[in-house]
């Protein structure tokens, strides 16, 4: 049971001067939908008590309003979908109190509870605000707070998922359910010895084994009749030194393009995990070394969507996957004056074959990857062998479900009652040796 305690709109501290009155899209951030994208941190009880309850909420609100002035196109209003007219118009803050304590939402293995967290106001809003946050009250005297940003003027690299309003992409249709799976760094490390066996690449990063793993899985429990996929990764400009001039730190928007993997059959055979991290890791790679006069396929992407009026990558003859990773922005010490936060989350959306990568809280499972699977809902209980892994890929440090209902988890087999069958398995040194590791993790 969630209830409102005050709804508030939150202005810039100081006026936005005309000559920033405007400020233009680019074409991607006109594509992009105009959708929010929902991320909730949780602060315990000791952590926020030695400020008054009644006082919390403006001093928050005191933060913001100060902290629009320097960020002043989100409290602006989208115009036309093509620029933001920054008329200081203000960001929606709600505080609510929810009567349950905060350890039943945070282990909690259904990601939409409780009912009321931020993003479920955004997606219903009617201000037209860019920013929806709120602040929620548990009865243990712990405190979320929870924020949700427009995509169409986006700091982060994040894929198409959350509410989607604007008129000129159109949502999808399937019901799109979203997991949460928890892979520890010991985990993650058998991972890495298993592609370092068998493959050249001689140093895979957490991101692209988990990315793998996932694309994989996810592939493998297809209920599409495509019977092919294909796994695309945006990846954030901002970072990239190769970029000249670089680009100044104040850029805001969808400063981003993409890789993508080759197009697979959604055979086991062809879906092994040192293969998929070697085609990412050589993706990448083109990317960075391409010129100038081969084809930008997110651009025609990016173009097709915004002539059409549908989501990118949607007229492709096979299912696609995207998946990003916020591993580098830290949110888990997200600091707003009281420590770093208990847990950082993100918000489901109906954006189904979408992985979001973030970090665990430094304390739990030693700086592992918490990573939010949305799928439909056929594809996110399929039970196919296919899509079966065994040990050592075996993830089970996860406070939530075992991922895609058995996807990682070898099945169990029932016993045939007309006999007897016999099999012959091969263990190769290096599937050995990754054994090994799992048994010293």
């Amino acid at each position: 049971m969630i209830s409102t305690i005050s709804k508030k709109i939150i202005k810039p501290s100081s006026p936005t001067p005309s000559t920033q009155r405007w400020h233009n899209l680019s074409l991607i951030d006109q594509v992009v939908a105009n959708m929010y994208m929902p991320f909730v941190f949780f602060y315990p009880n000791n952590q926020v008590a030695k400020i008054p309850k009644h006082q919390l909420f403006e001093y928050l609100a005191n933060s913001m309003s100060k902290t629009l002035t320097f960020y002043y196109p989100w409290a602006g209003t989208l115009k036309d979908n093509v620029t933001i007219e920054c008329d200081d118009h203000g960001a929606e803050f709600f505080e609510v109190e929810i009567n349950s304590s905060m350890n039943e939402v945070i282990h909690n293995p259904d990601l939409t509870f409780p009912h009321g967290l931020s993003w479920w106001h955004s997606s219903s809003t009617t201000s037209g605000a860019l920013i929806v946050a709120q602040l929620s009250h548990f009865e243990c005297g712990g405190i979320a707070l929870s924020l949700c940003m427009s995509h169409k003027d986006s700091l982060l690299p994040s894929p198409f998922d959350g509410p989607l309003l604007s008129h000129v992409i159109e949502p999808r249709k399937k019901r799109c359910i979203q997991k949460r799976f928890v892979f520890s760094k010991s985990k993650i490390n058998v991972l890495k010895a298993l592609v370092v066996a068998e493959s050249c690449i001689k140093n895979p990063t957490r991101n692209e084994v988990v990315s793998a793993l996932l694309y994989k899985c996810a592939a493998s429990s297809s209920t599409t009749n495509f019977g092919r996929s294909q796994l695309v990764i945006p990846l954030n400009l901002r970072s990239q030194a190769s970029l000249q001039p670089p680009l100044p730190p104040t850029t805001i928007g969808n400063i981003l393009t993409i890789f993508s993997t080759p197009i697979y059959k959604n055979y086991e055979r062809d879906l092994k995990l040192p293969k998929l991290v070697t085609d990412i890791r050589k993706s990448k790679h083109d990317l960075s070394t391409r010129n100038n006069i081969q084809e930008n396929m997110f651009v025609k992407e990016m173009l097709e969507a915004y002539r059409t009026g549908k989501l990118p990558f949607q007229k492709r003859d096979c299912d696609v996957y995207m998946i990003t990773s916020i591993l580098a922005f830290e949110f888990e010490k997200l600091d707003f004056g009281f420590g770093k936060p208990a847990r950082a989350s993100k918000g489901s959306g109906p954006s189904s074959n979408t992985f979001i990568l973030m970090n665990t809280p430094d304390d739990d499972y030693d700086r592992g990857v918490e990573a939010f699977v949305n799928l439909n809902d056929e594809d996110m209980l399929t039970r196919d062998p296919k899509s079966t892994l065994s040990p050592p890929y075996f993830v089970k440090d996860s406070l939530m479900p075992s991922p895609f209902d058995g996807a990682l988890v070898s099945p169990v087999v029932e016993p045939k009652m007309e006999g007897c069958i016999h099999q012959r398995f091969i263990f190769s040194e290096s599937k050995i040796n990754a054994l090994k590791a799992l048994v010293a993790a």
